[in-house]
């Protein structure tokens, strides 16, 4: 029968180790994290102590697939991108395995609560799921058309990571999701690449030197990571199944330079795709466009896939295509764009903190610019309104030429000038000089 559902509903289960409840669950799929943790799509909420009842889930799924027949949904699905209309059968049986049971991680990233918490990235596996897939085999409930997923902690440590990969590959499953650290190479999963249709091998760098990658990853594999890549990238069946994901985080990596470094060094490598992404108070929050960052993030973005183009490689923003960011993505798209300039003037006489909660409280416009006079004295307080996301218009009576500069140029939003015919030729070649490297 022809109607819209969705393949998680129909015939998807996800194992998850929940860090806020320490739970272990089950639920149809992982789109409903974002809420409140009873809120959620979920059918056991502790299996380490609850017998998972097969009869039970597929009850579970038939009530959803009656109310989807005459367009009823659960509320959590709400705009979700999963909701497709095509012909769905009304057989019970998994076809779409999200496996999630793990915290330990090998990575200790600054964005992550797993990360930033002890007891959680060193955690030891406490559940096998492994009979738990025996047993949908065993019955004849589990098919191979579908997809495995990942999430964690970091899958590849999970101890029947491997065992899963092979069995669900070479069954030809159609898809495989993992996201990575990409510190532990999987030969499991280099397999998988070059026998299934679909891959994505998401290993999250966020940036293109080894200096910030270890600040805000934990770690000193960063040429590990990068050797991993390309040895994923040379089992691939195809270019794009390995991605390289940056998170853009305020004060670690959110400028042009680290940018130019990251997509310069997925070139080096060999990757067509890429995908963008921003700290989780950014993207995810419905108030999103009260935090400080939020023009910064978007200008960035923008910045990403024009330099992007370069490169011929494509820009995959998360910003676009997670269901709730995505309206509120393109909400400041839409509002950024309808507004006009404001200049500002004697900004720089306020001080830090209250410049900061004056931008926390919107107490400026979208489109906000500054026009100043560039010193040695008033470089590192510009340099904090870039990060706000202020743009500028700055006089240079002198040539100077060192890193604010340079980061001032690339911010295509703002504009150095001079009345000093020579010093505007310097600008002129060096603009044109940074255009091209």
């Amino acid at each position: 029968m022809r109607y819209k559902s969705c393949r998680l509903l129909e015939h998807g289960i996800y194992i998850y180790h929940d860090p806020g409840t320490q739970r272990l669950i089950a639920g149809h799929c992982c789109n409903s994290d974002h809420l409140n943790f009873n809120d959620r799509l979920y059918l056991y909420f502790d299996l380490k102590n609850e017998k998972l009842d097969w009869d039970y889930i597929f009850k579970q799924k038939r009530k959803l697939r009656e109310n989807a027949k005459m367009g009823i949904y659960p509320s959590q699905c709400q705009g979700c991108f999963e909701l497709t209309e095509r012909e769905w059968d009304d057989e019970d049986y998994i076809s779409h395995l999200t496996a999630g049971h793990i915290m330990k991680c090998n990575s200790r990233c600054i964005y992550c609560p797993t990360g930033r918490i002890k007891e959680w990235h060193e955690r030891e596996q406490e559940y096998d799921i492994k009979p738990l897939v025996e047993d949908l085999i065993a019955k004849n409930l589990l098919r191979f058309d579908g997809s495995l997923r990942f999430v964690g902690g970091e899958p590849t440590l999970i101890k029947e990571f491997d065992w899963l990969t092979d069995l669900f590959s070479s069954h030809n499953v159609p898809e495989i999701y993992v996201p990575t650290s990409g510190i532990r190479l999987s030969k499991s999963l280099c397999n998988a690449l070059e026998k299934v249709n679909s891959a994505a091998i998401v290993i999250s760098v966020d940036s293109g030197r080894q200096e910030t990658f270890q600040k805000i990853k934990g770690t000193r594999f960063y040429n590990v990571v990068l050797k991993n890549m390309k040895t994923y990238l040379s089992h691939s069946r195809k270019k794009d199944f390995v991605i390289s994901k940056y998170i853009l985080l305020p004060n670690y990596n959110d400028s042009h330079e680290e940018i130019d470094k990251w997509l310069k060094t997925c070139k080096n490598i060999g990757l067509v795709e890429v995908q963008f992404d921003a700290e989780h108070s950014v993207s995810s929050s419905e108030e999103c466009e009260n935090k400080h960052y939020i023009n910064r993030t978007l200008k960035m973005l923008r910045y990403t896939e024009q330099s992007a183009k370069e490169y011929n490689i494509k820009v995959n923003s998360y910003l676009a295509f997670m269901n709730r960011a995505k309206a509120i993505y393109q909400q400041q798209i839409e509002k950024y764009n309808a507004v006009e300039d404001t200049i500002y003037e004697n900004i720089l006489d306020i001080n830090e903190h209250e410049l900061e909660k004056m931008v926390q409280d919107d107490k400026f416009s979208p489109k906000r610019r500054i026009k100043v006079e560039y010193t040695k004295q008033n470089q590192d307080k510009i340099m904090k309104l870039l990060r706000l996301g202020f743009d500028f218009d700055v006089t240079l009576n002198r040539f100077i030429l060192d890193k604010y500069i340079i980061e001032i140029l690339k911010t295509s939003n703002s504009t150095i000038m001079s009345k000093n015919p020579v010093i505007k030729l310097l600008i002129k070649i060096l603009y044109l000089y940074q255009t091209c490297v």
